[in-house]
């Protein structure tokens, strides 16, 4: 069952992703929706299975979305690095079995993974795609406008879902 509903979350992220939230920048930034999927997945995983699985949402994103390989990078570098930064947070003890949720793991530590994950997934994401400094001021704005966003819309996500 938990496979099932597992599948149900990718569905709905990446047709809300594609079908929504790419064609909706709001304040210079954009709602970055299947993220959600690759943070719901269980931490006991193999860690190579987890960065593939990363891997292939960020690809169905680029087809979806016409970015050659964009979203397929930072969700990999995003997934290599989601175990580390889940451990900066809490003990690895802590969260042995299951994925990482508010419910599991409390308002503040969530929200501190949570927005380690999306600024890592944000900065990579926009670095690799404007290939440039020049215009550093609206790269940071994008950065952080997509990362503020994001994380409101996860949030109320990981809220909605009411699993412990």
């Amino acid at each position: 069952m938990p496979i099932l509903i597992t599948f149900v979350w990718i569905g709905l992220g990446l047709a809300l992703q594609v079908i929504l939230f790419n064609h909706l920048p709001l304040f210079g930034g954009v709602v970055l929706s299947y993220l959600y999927l690759v943070l719901r997945l269980p931490v006991d995983w193999n860690r190579n299975l987890q960065i593939l699985a990363g891997f292939l949402v960020g690809l169905i994103v680029d087809i979806f979305c016409n970015t050659p390989g964009l979203h397929a990078l930072a969700c990999s570098t995003t997934m290599w690095m989601r175990v580390p930064l889940l451990h900066m947070f809490i003990v690895q003890d802590d969260i042995k079995n299951g994925c990482p949720t508010y419910h599991r793991l409390g308002f503040s530590i969530f929200s501190k993974f949570l927005l380690s994950m999306l600024l890592l997934h944000c900065v990579v994401l926009f670095l690799v795609e404007s290939f440039t400094l020049f215009n550093f001021l609206n790269l940071i704005l994008k950065i952080v406008m997509s990362v503020i966003l994001s994380f409101l819309v996860l949030w109320v996500a990981d809220m909605a879902n009411t699993s412990k």
